[in-house]
C-alpha cells in the first residue's frame, strides 16, 4: 500500500514538473525558440516516466509535441516536425479534444505542404477545416481556406477553386495582403487581367517584401503583354528592388536559423541519448552479438566497397560535368538573380542535347524513362521536365524556354493533361516520381 501511494505521488510530481516546463516553454517561444524547445524536450522526458494511460498525461504530452513540432518546423527539421504533429493529433483523438486536434492537424498540413506532399497536406487541412467549423473558430476557418487555396489548389493549377477559397478567406478576415496576392495570381492564370491588376496592386501595399515581389512580377508580365513598356519597366525595377530586400531579410534570418538549428539539433541529440539510457542493460547483454554481426557485415561489405567508391566517383564526375553545362549554368544564374543581361542569352541545340544526355547519366536515364511512360512528349517537353527535375522555379524555366509566365503555366498544364494521361498529381510530383 505504501509503495502504491509513493508511486502515485511520484507520478504527480513528474506530471507537475512536466507541466511547469511546458508553461515555461510557452513563455519562451516568442523570444527564444531554442530555449523553448529545450523546455519541451525536458518536459517529454519527465512525462515518459508517468502513467501513459492517464488522460491528463496524454493531453499534456500532445500539447508539448505539437509545440515542439512547430519549433522543429521553423528550424527546417520538417520530417521530425510532421511526426510530432501527427503523434499529438493521435493523442488528442484519444482524449477527444476537438480544439487541440484541430490545431495539430492544421500544423501537420502546413508541414506536409512545405514538404510538397500535396495529397497529405490536403487531407490534414480538410480535417482541420471541418473541426474549425464544428467548434466555430471563424479565424482559423478563414486562415485554412487561404492556405488550402495557396498550398493545394494553386499547386494543382485549379485556379477557379483558388479564387473561390481565397475570396471567402478575404471576406472572412484572413490576412489581406496574402489574399490579394493569391487572388491576383489566380486571376492572372485564368487571363482575367483586369481583376489580376486590381488584386496585385493591392498586394503591393503589403509590409512584406516577399509579398510585394511576386505582385510586381505579375504586374510586369501583364503590362508587357499589353505593350505598356514604361509601366512594365517600372514594375520590373520594383520587382528587383523588393527581391533584393527579401533576399537580404532571408539571409539575415538564415544565419540566425543556422545557429538555432545547431543548438536545437544538439538538444535533440541529448534527448535521444537520455532516452537510450533506458535500454542500457539490453545493449550490454547484446553487445557481443552486435560485435559479431558488425564484423560479419564489414567482411561482406569489403568486397563491394571498391566498386561502390568507383561508382560514386563516376557519379560525382557526371554531376560536375552537368554543373559546367551551359544550360545548367544559365538556369542557375537566372535563379540567383534575374536582370536584363541574364535574360539576354542564346542556347544552341547542341548545348541542349549535351544537357539532356548529362541529365540521363546523372538521373539514371530520366528522359528515356519519361518517353517510355509518355511517348508523345517532344524534345522541348523533355527540356521542361529536366529543368523541373532539378528544382528550378516556374519563372526560371519560362525564361529558359522563351515563354511568358502565363504561357508557360498553360504549356505545363497541357503537357500534364494531354501527354501525361491527365495524372491527378501535380506536374512536379509526376516528374519527381520518374
Amino acid at each position: 500500500m505504501a509503495l502504491l501511494l509513493g508511486s502515485c505521488q511520484s507520478n504527480s510530481r513528474r506530471l507537475e514538473k512536466a507541466r511547469a516546463l511546458y508553461e515555461q516553454g510557452l513563455e519562451l517561444s516568442t523570444d527564444n525558440s531554442v530555449a523553448a524547445a529545450e523546455n519541451y524536450s525536458q518536459a517529454l522526458l519527465a512525462l515518459d516516466r508517468c502513467d501513459q494511460q492517464r488522460p491528463e498525461v496524454q493531453r499534456l504530452k500532445g500539447q508539448i509535441e505539437d509545440q515542439l513540432g512547430t519549433r522543429y518546423w521553423k528550424h527546417g527539421l520538417k520530417d521530425e516536425a510532421l511526426r510530432l504533429h501527427l503523434d499529438a493529433a493521435e493523442l488528442f483523438c484519444q482524449t477527444a479534444d476537438s480544439t487541440l486536434l484541430m490545431n495539430a492537424l492544421h500544423n501537420a498540413g502546413k508541414v506536409a505542404a512545405s514538404l510538397h506532399e500535396v495529397d497529405r497536406a490536403k487531407q490534414y487541412y480538410d480535417e482541420s477545416l471541418e473541426l474549425s467549423k464544428i467548434v466555430n473558430d471563424t479565424l482559423l476557418t478563414n486562415e485554412l481556406k487561404l492556405e488550402i487555396a495557396r498550398d493545394i489548389y494553386m499547386e494543382q493549377g485549379e485556379y477557379e477553386k483558388v479564387i473561390g477559397m481565397a475570396s471567402e478567406a478575404l471576406a472572412g478576415g484572413a490576412r489581406p495582403d496574402l489574399c490579394h496576392l493569391t487572388l491576383g495570381m489566380a486571376h492572372y492564370y485564368v487571363e482575367s487581367d483586369s481583376l489580376a491588376i486590381k488584386y496585385l496592386n493591392l498586394a503591393t501595399q503589403s509590409e512584406k517584401a516577399g509579398v510585394r515581389m511576386p505582385a510586381y512580377q505579375g504586374l510586369y508580365q501583364i503590362n508587357e503583354l499589353y505593350g505598356k513598356y514604361q509601366e512594365a519597366l517600372e514594375c520590373f525595377r520594383l520587382f528587383n528592388e523588393n527581391m533584393m530586400q527579401a533576399h537580404r531579410e532571408q539571409r539575415s534570418e538564415e544565419m540566425q536559423r543556422i545557429q538555432r538549428d545547431y543548438e536545437l539539433q544538439m538538444q535533440k541529440n541529448t534527448l535521444q541519448s537520455e532516452q537510450k539510457l533506458k535500454a542500457v542493460y539490453l545493449y550490454v547483454a547484446l553487445g557481443l552479438l552486435i560485435v559479431a554481426l558488425v564484423v560479419t557485415l564489414l567482411l561482406l561489405r569489403q568486397k563491394t566497397l571498391k566498386n561502390k567508391l568507383k561508382d560514386e566517383e563516376n557519379h560525382r564526375q557526371l554531376e560536375l560535368a552537368l554543373k559546367k553545362n551551359k544550360v545548367f549554368v544559365t538556369a542557375l544564374a537566372l535563379a540567383e538573380q534575374i536582370t536584363m543581361s541574364t535574360v539576354d542569352f542564346n542556347l544552341e541545340e547542341s548545348e541542349w542535347n549535351d544537357y539532356l544526355e548529362l541529365i540521363d547519366m546523372v538521373y539514371n536515364g530520366f528522359t528515356k524513362k519519361l518517353m517510355e511512360r509518355y511517348p508523345t512528349l517532344t524534345k522541348a517537353d523533355l527540356q521542361i521536365c529536366s529543368l523541373t527535375r532539378q528544382g528550378f522555379s516556374n519563372q526560371v524555366i519560362s525564361i529558359m524556354m522563351n515563354l511568358q509566365t502565363n504561357s508557360y503555366a498553360r504549356r505545363k498544364y497541357r503537357i500534364k493533361q494531354e501527354k501525361m494521361n491527365g495524372d491527378e498529381r501535380s506536374f512536379e510530383e509526376i516528374v519527381g516520381s520518374v
